[in-house]
């Protein structure tokens, strides 16, 4: 402003037209930066909404994107670059890098009339599974001469997940064990979706196994009666390190890790389809204080998409031997589960904690996966642990089943 005043002043003393009529110019820039910078950011209105917050592999998750012009004077431009997660992909526009190294952003620009409102369409993916996050958001604006006069950046950020890819897999069929001795210990275990009628009432029975209706119409307290559960609670214990050697320096590769998790994510879906109680237990890193992460045992409706949740937040290595993961299941595994242990690597450096596992009464069977399946199956089984191969008909982003068998 004051070398637009001083060429005003010195073409009206010298008398140069151009000089005065530069003057007025850049005076005029001025005050219109001006105005536009006094409001900077205010009243501009930027949202963010995904229309899903989980999503199986290969899905899009619709992303609206608004933009609001909430005040009296026009915008020239606006433009918003929302950082993107690696591995983020968008069907409509390529990602623009970002300013720091490694980075990618979703740009967007408008030119927005007063009170004005704009709203775009798109649809993220990604070819992996993972927690895939947008933002938070770089927002700049600028005059009408198209100089930037604000800028804010808003740490809002919006997430979904991405399953992972699951096929349909052959029946896994655990020895029964329900017999004998076994039976003494344990009794049937009873499935409360069979009813089958009602008892009189004996001490120690729940008292929310009594049936008030038929008491009250019977005058005794009567019990209800179950028909027993021809299936079994099932604990999968998924060994996350798919490579022999040191925890710390295992070398472990993506395609051996997402195989393991597409191999998991199948039978768990398998189990859910035949409506058995089952859960999950894994020593990987998923965004939690703890380095065990599990889902406990359930046959709840949804458990199959908790479980997949687990598995799409779990890292690609390991946060503790697969030992002391083995060591702690076997203080709270109940009588009679079975303890499905997933592996990519050789089972004898566990094989005793399995044993520690069978001493708590739970009923081991090794999926062995991976290139040496067949090889790790059979060590398995001369050190006495029933063992079945987990084998993909291709690659894991192409198989159409898992095949398991011996």
């Amino acid at each position: 402003m004051a070398i637009a005043i001083a060429l005003v002043v010195v073409g009206s003393l010298l008398d140069v037209p151009i000089a005065i009529v530069l003057g007025v110019v850049v005076l005029l820039l001025d005050v219109v930066h001006a105005a536009w910078a006094r409001q900077g950011l205010d009243g501009i209105h930027y949202t963010r909404r995904l229309g899903a917050r989980r999503t199986p592999f290969g899905e899009p998750v619709e992303l609206d994107v608004e933009a609001w012009n909430h005040r009296r004077l026009p915008l020239a431009w606006l433009r918003a670059d929302d950082e993107a997660s690696p591995g983020l992909e968008v069907r409509e526009r390529d990602l623009e890098d970002g300013e720091e190294p490694g980075t990618s952003v979703l740009r967007n620009a408008w030119t927005l009339r007063p009170w004005e409102r704009v709203r775009r369409r798109f649809h993220v993916f990604a070819e992996q599974r993972g927690v895939f996050t947008l933002g938070p958001v770089d927002l700049a604006v600028g005059d009408p001469f198209a100089r930037r006069v604000a800028e804010e950046r808003r740490g809002a950020t919006d997430s979904f997940v991405v399953w992972p890819r699951t096929i349909p897999a052959t029946e896994l069929e655990p020895p029964d064990r329900w017999g004998d001795l076994e039976r003494a210990r344990g009794g049937l275990a009873e499935d409360p979706a069979r009813f089958a009628g009602v008892r009189p009432y004996a001490p120690g029975d729940p008292l929310r196994r009594i049936h008030a209706r038929a008491s009250a119409r019977t005058g005794a307290p009567v019990t209800k009666r179950f028909e027993p559960s021809r299936d079994r609670e099932v604990l999968i214990a998924l060994d996350v390190q798919v490579a022999e050697g040191p925890l710390w320096d295992s070398g472990w590769g993506d395609d051996d890790v997402e195989q393991l998790y597409v191999v998991a994510a199948s039978i768990a879906r398998s189990l859910a389809l035949r409506r058995v109680a089952f859960g999950i237990v894994a020593a990987g890193y998923a965004g939690a204080e703890t380095m065990i992460a599990s889902v406990p045992v359930s046959s709840a409706p949804g458990q199959a998409e908790r479980v997949l949740d687990l598995l799409a937040r779990l890292s690609g290595h390991a946060s503790m031997p697969f030992e002391r993961l083995l060591t702690g299941a076997a203080r709270t595994v109940r009588p009679g589960t079975t303890v499905l242990v997933l592996t990519m690597r050789d089972p004898r450096p566990f094989v005793t904690a399995l044993r520690r596992l069978e001493l708590a009464g739970g009923d081991v069977v090794l999926v062995a996966a991976g290139r040496q399946a067949a090889r790790d199956a059979a060590r398995a089984r001369q050190a006495g642990i029933p063992a079945r191969r987990a084998t993909l008909d291709g690659h894991w982003r192409t198989a159409e089943r898992l095949v398991i068998g011996r």
